[in-house]
C-alpha cells in the first residue's frame, strides 16, 4: 500500500501510509485526503491500485490534476516518487517523511525549515485533514516569501529581513539602527522600497558601499544585487511574480 507525502508549495504537511487501494482526494468530508481550500475540488483526484500498478486520474476538477506539470487527462500511471499536482497542493507518491528527499525548486538560503506535520484528525483513520485556518497561514506565509526581502551576513551571523514588514531599515551595529548587526557601518547602509523597486543608500558623508562589486553611495537594487560595507554582506531578492 502506497506511502504518501502531501506538500503545500515546497512545504511539507504530511506523510501517511494507507492501506486502502483507492485514495480519493478532495474537499469533500468523505475524502481520504481532505484539503479545505478552494483550489481543490470536492472530488478533485483518485490514486488508485490498477490492473498494472499504481495510477492517479482527474475526477472532473476544476483546476485539473497534473504529473510533471503537464494536466493529465484520464488514467495515468504512477511510481515511486512522482509528484501529483492538484491546485496549490501535490503529493509526492511512495515515499514517506524519513525514507527519500521529497522533490524540491532551486534551493533558496533564506527557505525556513518545513512545519511539522499536522496530526489526522482524532477518530478518522486513513484520513488526512488540512483545516481551513492553517491553509490561510501557510499561504500568507508562502506568499510572504515572494515578496522582496535581502538576507544579511555579518560577523559570523545571518538572518533575513522581509521589505513587507518593515519597507525602511537602517541597518548597522548602533543600538538605534532598526536592524543591528555585529560587524559594519555605525548607522550609514539605509533601504527602502520606493515606487518601483527597492533602493539602498550609504548615508556617511566619508567612505561608502559597493553594489554588484561597483563603489557607490547610492543605488537602485535589481535581484541578485549584493551590497558590501565593513564587513557587512547584504544580498536583495526582489519580487517573485
Amino acid at each position: 500500500m502506497p506511502k504518501l507525502t502531501l506538500l503545500l508549495g515546497r512545504r511539507v504537511m504530511q506523510a501517511y501510509d494507507f492501506k486502502q487501494p483507492s485514495i480519493i482526494v478532495g474537499r469533500d468530508d468523505a475524502a481520504d485526503v481532505i484539503i479545505d481550500n478552494p483550489s481543490v475540488s470536492r472530488r478533485h483526484a483518485e490514486i488508485r491500485l490498477g490492473d498494472n500498478g499504481w495510477e492517479v486520474e482527474d475526477l472532473g476538477s476544476s483546476n485539473g490534476t497534473f504529473i510533471d506539470n503537464a494536466r493529465i487527462e484520464g488514467a495515468r500511471s504512477i511510481g515511486l516518487g512522482d509528484e501529483v499536482g492538484f491546485g496549490k497542493f501535490s503529493i509526492v507518491f511512495g515515499k514517506a517523511l524519513g525514507e527519500g528527499e521529497v522533490p524540491v525548486a532551486t534551493p533558496n538560503p533564506m527557505a525556513d525549515r518545513p512545519a511539522p506535520a499536522p496530526a489526522p484528525v482524532a477518530g478518522t483513520p486513513g484520513t488526512m485533514h488540512i483545516n481551513p485556518h492553517e491553509v490561510k497561514e501557510l499561504l500568507k506565509e508562502a506568499d510572504r516569501k515572494k515578496r522582496a526581502h535581502f538576507v544579511w551576513e555579518s560577523g559570523g551571523q545571518r538572518g533575513t529581513h522581509y521589505l513587507s514588514d518593515q519597507p525602511a531599515v537602517l541597518i548597522g551595529t548602533d543600538d538605534l539602527c532598526d536592524l543591528r548587526v555585529p560587524k559594519g557601518p555605525k548607522h550609514h547602509v539605509l533601504l527602502m522600497t520606493l515606487d518601483g523597486g527597492t533602493e539602498v543608500r550609504y548615508l556617511a558623508v566619508f567612505g561608502s558601499m559597493t553594489v554588484a562589486g561597483q563603489g557607490t553611495k547610492r543605488s537602485r537594487l535589481k535581484n541578485g544585487d549584493v551590497v558590501e560595507s565593513q564587513g557587512l554582506t547584504i544580498t536583495f531578492m526582489d519580487d517573485v511574480a
